[in-house]
């Protein structure tokens, strides 16, 4: 009888995971997606190269997370469905290991039932399921759990040997899986200690590292890995607390976490970005943010200790190890705050809910508690439902974060870039000069503003985004080069001239700078200069059609036949129907006659 009631626990954690998260399933790639999906080893299935290999930027290092996307992508393509349903079923495993390690630790299915629905369909959880760039916080957790319950269960060599295998896939997953083996000691001081440990820890640490020390060595071969693989590069921080002094950040720190508990306890106001003005700094300890975040704190650290519950002290251990990665207590993490940071609490947060269960749901108000659960679980499902319609798409993300925070200056950026795509020029314009004014210190929406003046033709207005680009970088060779573009678009090839030679100082494989030079060159006479330059441009990509053309006029124009000859000749073996194939043979003609 209990394995029934489990099977239909079971069938009911995963019909009811799966109807909320049916509408993602048509959902696209949004935001970093392609970063991922672009790379090589994601598109090739080379698993050394995956784990010698940092993953998209300089400070990630998750090979399990390419290699599950090289497979998705082996698969089903470039077709975003695939992906959205391998992220499901994990989300969807996740939950069932969730309804494990709370059946357990509360041997009631009833309040591990709750603890699973509440872990499948919270709308926090909507950022990690229905974004394929957090495959790795699914992959993860899934790892994670696993690894805890085999912990759990392990009573030979070989199954502690299995636990150590599953930390380490947990750590290449996501780095923030390295606080497992912490977890785990937490449960066998509660749980599997013969008498309480407390009063002889020192003792009772050192027998538990002694018979684990496997996890120590995992996470120094997981350490090892990334150093191996790390690159010189140094990672740009959209961490809006890393401009902030040191006491700013600090006591902003409590009201991040008053946020994520209001986030816990009410999901509405959900986003996929919290950077630059979407919340402010603290600057004084008497700012109520402050003053309730260090309240909050302090109360879940003091609460769950002073009931002396071994399942509650055990959750709410559980909750703060798995926030610590992403806390920016010890070190900053990519961004301030995501939704995506409360996943590995999320376990924790449901099992806090069952032993709730446990306790208050007695026989005379388990009618009344059955009522409420089942409404806050239908409420949270709408919200989830709802919330997954935001991740449709880039402009309909974007347009949710600015409806909430209309000063994040990221989301404006993001959100001109899908106005862009859209075809709608003048409506991206606007974002990017609204994100220019909110936050003015930033280049890239100076330079992509001064791209699509270019594109419109706006060429001196282009030119002046562009300057006040160079004031704020004066060595960004993007800029250089579309500054020099727009003063060639006017016939001022002197001055593009020297952008051009300023993008190339920077850059000297920038093949269409290259290029262009050659062109600015042609047209001011600089016969010369303009040979050197094509020449340097086909050094650089021999199979840029246009070179040979351009280059091939030069010599006809310096009386210089034999190379004109050759040059027209390579084009013509490129490109038979140029569209000035036709004249370029008549002028050959003579010359193949008389070599």
């Amino acid at each position: 009888m209990p394995a029934i009631h489990t099977l239909k626990c079971w069938f009911l954690i995963v019909l009811a995971g799966a109807l909320c998260y049916l509408n993602a399933l048509g959902n696209g790639f949004v935001f970093d997606d392609s970063a991922y999906l672009s790379s090589p080893l994601v598109h090739q299935f080379r698993p050394l190269d995956a784990f010698l290999q940092s993953s998209i930027h300089p400070d990630l290092y998750r090979p399990l997370t390419l290699l599950s996307l090289a497979c998705d992508f082996y698969w089903y393509g470039d077709q975003p469905l695939g992906y959205h349903l391998s992220s499901l079923l994990l989300h969807l495993l996740n939950a069932l290991l969730v309804f494990q390690l709370s059946y357990h630790i509360l041997a009631r299915q009833s309040a591990a039932l709750l603890a699973s629905l509440f872990y499948a369909l919270h709308p926090l959880q909507t950022e990690v399921v229905s974004w394929i760039s957090s495959r790795g916080d699914l992959l993860m957790s899934f790892f994670f759990l696993a690894g805890l319950l085999c912990h759990i269960r392990a009573r030979t060599y070989r199954g502690r040997v299995l636990v150590w295998f599953l930390y380490g896939c947990s750590i290449l997953s996501k780095e923030s899986g390295f606080v497992l083996p912490a977890v785990a000691y937490c449960y066998d001081a509660l749980f599997a200690a013969p008498a309480r440990p407390f009063r002889h820890l020192f003792t009772f640490t050192r027998a538990w590292l002694v018979r684990h020390w496997g996890y120590a060595l995992v996470l120094v071969l997981a350490l090892a890995l990334r150093w191996n693989a790390a690159e010189a590069a140094e990672p740009i921080s959209a961490n809006f607390l890393a401009d902030a002094d040191a006491v700013s950040r600090l006591l902003t720190l409590p009201a991040i976490l008053l946020r994520y508990l209001l986030l816990i306890v009410f999901p509405l106001h959900l986003s996929a970005d919290y950077s630059y003005a979407s919340i402010p700094l603290v600057q004084t300890p008497l700012d109520p943010y402050f003053i309730a975040g260090l309240f909050a704190a302090g109360a879940l650290l003091y609460l769950p200790l002073r009931a002396s519950s071994p399942p509650l002290v055990f959750a709410a251990a559980f909750g703060w190890l798995a926030f610590l990665p992403a806390s920016n207590l010890l070190v900053l993490a990519p961004s301030g705050m995501a939704e995506r940071y409360l996943h590995p609490v999320m376990p924790a947060l449901a099992l806090l809910l069952g032993i709730a269960a446990k306790t208050w749901f007695t026989k005379r108000y388990r009618i009344a508690g059955s009522a409420l659960v089942a409404v806050v679980l239908l409420l949270m499902a709408v919200r989830t439902i709802d919330r997954n319609r935001d991740w449709a798409s880039d402009y309909a993300l974007f347009s949710a974060v600015v409806a909430l925070y209309p000063d994040n200056a990221r989301a404006r950026e993001n959100l001109a870039h899908a106005h862009y795509q859209q075809g709608d020029v003048k409506a991206a314009i606007e974002h990017y000069k609204r994100a220019i004014a909110i936050n003015p210190h930033r280049v890239h929406p100076y330079y992509n503003l001064g791209l699509l003046y270019n594109a419109e033709e706006q060429y001196r207005t282009a030119i002046r985004v562009f300057n006040a680009a160079l004031e704020l970088n004066p060595d960004h060779a993007g800029v250089h080069y579309n500054t020099g573009l727009a003063y060639q678009k006017m016939g001022r090839h002197a001055a593009a001239i020297s952008h051009y030679e300023k993008a190339l100082h920077q850059s000297p494989d920038h093949a269409r700078a290259v290029f262009n030079l050659g062109r600015a060159y042609q047209h001011l006479g600089q016969h010369s200069q303009a040979i050197a330059a094509y020449q340097t441009a086909l050094t650089l990509d021999p199979s840029r059609t246009s070179v040979y053309y351009h280059l091939g006029e030069l010599y006809r124009t310096t009386g210089d036949l034999c190379r004109m000859t050759t040059t027209w000749q390579i084009l013509l073996r490129l490109v038979p129907h140029h569209p000035e194939a036709e004249r370029i043979r008549s002028l050959l003609q003579p010359c193949e006659k008389n070599p």
